[in-house]
Formats: C-alpha cells, sequence, structure tokens
C-alpha cells in the first residue's frame, strides 16, 4: 500500500516537473549593453509591471515583469534590448533591431 503511494506522488511530481518545463520560454531578442548598439535601430522602449495580484505573498512568487518585457520587444521584432531597469516589480527596456 506504502509504495502505491510513492509511485503515485512521484508519477505527480514528474507530471509537475515536466509542466513546468514545457512552460519555460526561450527568447530570441539578445539582452546586451548600449555601446553594443551604436549602429543598430531604435524601435521603442518596452516597460511592463508584474501582476501581484490581489495580495502579494512574496516578491518571488510573482515575478514576471522581465518576461512580459522580453515578450513585448519580441512582438516589435525586436533583436536586441538594453535593461532600463529590471526589479521584481517592473521593468523597462529599450528595443533595438540589429541587423548583424
Amino acid at each position: 500500500m506504502i509504495g502505491l503511494i510513492l509511485r503515485g506522488l512521484s508519477a505527480a511530481f514528474f507530471l509537475l516537473a515536466a509542466c513546468g518545463c514545457a512552460g519555460f520560454r526561450e527568447y530570441h531578442v539578445a539582452e546586451t549593453e548600449e555601446r553594443h548598439v551604436v549602429n543598430c535601430t531604435y524601435i521603442d522602449t518596452v516597460t511592463a509591471f508584474s501582476d501581484m495580484g490581489p495580495f502579494q505573498v512574496h516578491p518571488i512568487l510573482t515575478d514576471d515583469a522581465r518576461d512580459r518585457v522580453l515578450r513585448r520587444a519580441e512582438a516589435l521584432n525586436a533583436t536586441h534590448v538594453v535593461w532600463l531597469g529590471d526589479y521584481y516589480f517592473g521593468g523597462a527596456a529599450m528595443a533595438y533591431y540589429c541587423w548583424d
């Protein structure tokens, strides 16, 4: 009986881990410094705030501003971003398109 429960818990843990890894998204926008984008075209400054929900239990549990900024920059066809600020509650980056 204990073995069956342990197998069930192991299977549940494996499924949760697999779903968590499947949710990880790799962005095609490179994070760089301003000196590397001097010959690139500036697109826009992209900002986002973390979704804190009705109450904030812990900042680490609601930190999604970085992902939102990268997603928005990618939607603008940016190839590079230069971070102006990256905090748990929000972030801002300048989006650029570079040919090389």
